[in-house]
């Protein structure tokens, strides 16, 4: 990416490329001026047939390289998307990709977000503070710069890595913290409590779509437990699965099926395996790429459709509607890795893809 510098020599402005920028603003036929951010989301408006980088932005960006770590639709419309960034805080669209918004928030680096089901005017994001791990609550969409702390890390170091809320009890919200803690919340974010420690940090805590007292977590490090009862208690599976015939390591994405109670996908560097007993037994889904040389960065199920999958290595996503038995393939004008891969709850043949650089 180029910087620019602006210089006026006579009656005329030139524009002198120095390193990074953003591609200078156009004007729309509305009279409003455009932006043009990094190829980092892409869009398909067709389940997968054809992606469109989605790179507009409606008010000046903060950084031109875009590198999205979270991304979230608004359960109640979709073409509201909110993405948390490595760096630019967050953008938001309101029609369905064709241009983002830069949000006013407190710091740069966005690890995590979450809307409230009951309400999309609420929303959570986890980020880091001087070197300090702390979660925001806003009330009104994200506008108006409106954000409270509702948490904090008791000293520099600590960092909320993952966030999500149960979406049959908006109340409850579950963190991870860089310093190996699973906490939760039942009021919104007014009181915390510890709920398990693990041995390295957990990535990914995942709620069964029909029974959200069936909680999972993965680690840093592979391993997988599972809690019946809220978080009161866990318990491993990574020896369940090592029974079955598969490593339980290496794994780096989880998600449960948004249609189906019990079901739940790990997939990572040695490919994709499902469970449809809430983790006892397990069973491999073929993959078209080799793994091992591109590992998977992220997979989704259709949430009205639990025979279509999608799942992204490097810079390729995979596509299967009988249950993974083929596949179909997308390649992306991208340097990056796919690392974000999200149904439109509304309208299942919008997929978002995010990629993410070094």
């Amino acid at each position: 990416m180029k910087k620019g510098l602006i210089i006026l020599i006579g009656n005329f402005l030139i524009f002198i490329l120095t390193g990074c920028s953003l591609t200078p603003a156009v004007s729309t036929p509305n009279g409003q001026q455009q932006y043009a951010f990094s190829k980092s989301v892409w869009i398909t408006k067709d389940g997968g047939k054809t992606w469109t980088n989605s790179n507009k932005a409606v008010n000046k960006p903060t950084v031109a390289d875009i590198n999205p770590l979270s991304l979230v639709f608004d359960p109640k419309d979709g073409n509201v998307v909110y993405t948390g960034l490595r760096a630019g805080g967050i953008i938001k669209t309101a029609n369905g990709g064709e241009s983002w918004e830069s949000l006013s928030f407190k710091t740069d680096k966005i690890y995590g977000l979450a809307l409230d089901p009951n309400d999309s005017k609420i929303i959570y994001a986890s980020t880091v503070v001087g070197d300090r791990g702390k979660i925001f609550k806003n009330f009104d969409s994200g506008t108006g710069g409106n954000w409270n702390e509702i948490y904090t890390a008791a000293t520099n170091g600590p960092l909320v890595v993952y966030l999500t809320i149960d979406k049959k009890n908006a109340n409850t919200i579950y963190i991870a913290t860089s310093d190996n803690q699973v906490a939760k919340s039942a009021d919104g974010g007014v009181s915390w409590k510890n709920i398990f420690q693990s041995k390295s940090p957990v990535i990914k805590i995942s709620l069964d779509a029909k029974n959200s007292k069936l909680i999972y977590l993965l680690t840093k490090s592979g391993e997988i437990f599972s809690s019946f009862n809220n978080g009161e208690s866990f318990d491993g599976l990574s020896a369940k699965i090592n029974k079955t015939g598969f490593a339980a390591a290496g794994f780096s994405v989880m998600e449960t099926d948004p249609s189906n109670a019990n079901w739940i996908y790990l997939a990572g560097k040695p490919g994709i395996i499902r469970s449809k007993d809430a983790g006892q037994n397990w069973e491999k889904v073929v993959t078209l790429n080799n793994p091992q040389n591109s590992p998977i960065g992220a997979l989704a199920i259709n949430p009205v459709n639990s025979k279509e999958i999608i799942y992204g290595a490097s810079q390729a996503a995979y596509k299967s509607i009988d249950d993974g038995k083929t596949w179909t393939t997308s390649q992306f004008d991208s340097a990056k890795a796919i690392s974000i891969l999200k149904y439109n709850p509304t309208n299942p043949d919008i997929i978002y893809a995010g990629f993410v650089g070094e």
